[in-house]
């Protein structure tokens, strides 16, 4: 495969993932002064679960729509049919905005019987409805956001993409600390609000993102209206591509129903399942709720970030690819896809299992019974995250490949493994329970999904397995490491939160350093990113 073709699915992958990962990293942080704000473990169970609801319904509201965006938007262009490429981004919009509204409208009517459904007592119940209600707002704005990023990510301008998540991710940021801390702090309004302006801020971010995305519009959308008006032809009628683009977002919109029902039956079978696992105790249920929803969930939505990441690059790299008929750059495009988040992922989420005692103090500051519970369910979670991570890399992959009818049939596979084996697992394991379930039905998953791969491009996966076993070699290297650290008490200080900060980035570069470096040994980093350590190092010298 051409290097330069490689460097840029990876640059497009890396970059689109780096927009997530900060857009991660910067909610994870302001948790901690939001905490605070919050103060209570039913306001923050309120917020992390009335947002479990919001992120369902805005995957049914986008349909798939981004991707499908993406797809054809890249089609088009490979084919230089611009006139039809401009025309994707119009229907597009229409398409989001009503499917927006209808789902909107959705939540509002049933924000009743859904709080109803994960909370419990009455006036928690009236406060997850007015938190549903008022997230209904962003189910309306966010899926037309998506519908500019789909259109960027089709032209592969994904520094657009990037750096729109970490702007949204800011302004949702300021906004909510800053609107919770003068209704709390000056005014003298009940906690209560600071849910509120947390999910309002939502809303006023998407809405800040579209007119951001907009402000390119001119500059990047010129030269393709310049092309449209020297094309020949007419390009394809509106119909039509309406009508690509539901048959492209209808295998997405089922596979993000049951691919990610997770979540909700989680919730659903949360409460019953610790229940017929003995705890009945409300405060240990609540103590488990917060552990899961507001700190676990969290944590392990860093790693998970590189699927969509690295999704958003493959569309249109293998739909052009596709498109000249390149079978084995469409293959390498498939392994280096797969070996990146692996490579990534890998380290972040054993640095979860490992440091998971002090990232918790760090962030949140629990201490006693409350820290030791709220590490375990951090160290059983990091493998979900894992899971979580590389498994739905190979929807995108299988998606990308034009086989949709299988996808569904394997997302639906993982959807009744999930149902039929949480609550029995919970009931058996405790919390546990779910990670099992979760883990049981995305091994199967990704197997059904690399199955299908094999069988449309015969990919030769013996080079990316030697890989895999390189990269567990440098997670002992970085196991050893944190052992040694251990040894110095840094993994169970529980002092000073900054010098606690100070330690854990101190223990994570220096683990992930010996990660990095045994690898490095092995030629794994260097035949996936395509770098050459020598020629780095004369340049650092130079």
């Amino acid at each position: 495969m051409d290097n330069n073709r490689k460097q840029s699915l990876l640059a497009g992958g890396l970059i689109s993932s780096a927009g997530l990962l900060i857009s991660k990293f910067l909610s994870l942080f302001y948790t901690i002064p939001f905490d605070t704000i919050l103060q209570t473990k039913a306001n923050r169970s309120i917020y992390s679960q009335g947002y479990n609801v919001y992120s369902y319904i805005l995957m049914i509201a986008s349909a798939g729509l981004p991707f499908a965006v993406a797809t054809l938007v890249a089609r088009y262009v490979a084919r230089g049919d611009y006139k039809s490429a401009l025309l994707v981004k119009k229907i597009s919009f229409y398409t989001m905005t009503a499917l927006g509204f209808i789902c909107m409208c959705f939540m509002v009517v049933f924000s009743a019987p859904i709080a109803q459904q994960i909370i419990e007592g009455s006036n928690n119940i009236r406060i997850m409805r007015i938190t549903l209600i008022i997230l209904s707002l962003a189910v309306f704005i966010i899926p037309i956001l998506s519908s500019f990023r789909g259109f960027y990510q089709g032209l592969k301008e994904m520094e657009i993409y990037s750096a729109s998540q970490i702007i949204e991710q800011i302004v949702r940021i300021v906004f909510l600390l800053g609107a919770s801390c003068i209704a709390i702090y000056i005014f003298q309004a009940d906690r209560v609000w600071a849910v509120y302006f947390g999910v309002i801020a939502t809303s006023v971010s998407g809405f800040l993102t579209i007119l951001y995305i907009k402000s390119y519009d001119k500059k990047k959308i010129a030269p393709i209206k310049q092309l449209a008006n020297q094309q020949d032809g007419s390009g394809i009628e509106a119909s039509v591509i309406f009508r690509e683009l539901v048959y492209l977002a209808i295998p997405f919109l089922i596979t993000a129903a049951f691919g990610y029902c997770d979540t909700l039956v989680n919730q659903w079978d949360f409460i019953p399942g610790l229940t017929a696992n003995g705890v009945t105790d409300k405060a240990t249920i609540t103590l488990f709720q917060d552990g899961v929803y507001f700190k676990a969930m969290k944590l392990i939505a860093i790693p998970m970030i590189l699927a969509p990441g690295f999704s958003s690059a493959i569309y249109p790299y293998i739909t052009e690819a596709r498109e000249k008929k390149q079978p084995s750059l469409v293959k390498k495009y498939i392994s280096n896809c797969v070996e990146s988040v692996v490579y990534i992922a890998l380290p972040i989420c054993f640095a979860l299992f490992v440091f998971a005692r002090p990232i918790i103090y760090t962030l949140y500051g629990p201490t006693g019974n409350d820290l030791e519970v709220y590490t375990e369910i951090l160290q059983i979670f990091a493998l979900e995250g894992l899971a979580a991570t590389v498994c739905p890399i190979f929807t995108s992959l299988v998606m990308s490949l034009g086989q949709r009818k299988k996808i569904i049939i394997t997302t639906m596979i993982f959807a009744i493994i999930k149902i039929a084996t949480n609550r029995w697992f919970i009931s058996m394991f405790g919390v546990p329970g779910m990670v099992f379930s979760s883990f049981l039905a995305y091994v199967i998953f990704a197997g059904l999904n690399v199955l299908i791969i094999q069988k449309s491009y015969n990919v030769n996966w013996k080079y990316t397995l030697r890989k895999v076993f390189f990269m567990f070699l440098g997670l002992v290297g970085f196991y050893l490491i944190a052992q040694v650290f251990g040894l110095f008490g840094m993994i169970d200080y529980t002092g000073n939160r900054i010098l606690s900060l100070l330690y854990l980035g101190v223990m994570g570069i220096i683990s992930c350093l010996a990660y990095f470096g045994i690898t490095a040994v092995c030629n794994v980093p260097q035949s996936i990113f395509n770098f050459n350590l020598s020629s780095i190092k004369k340049r650092i010298k130079k």
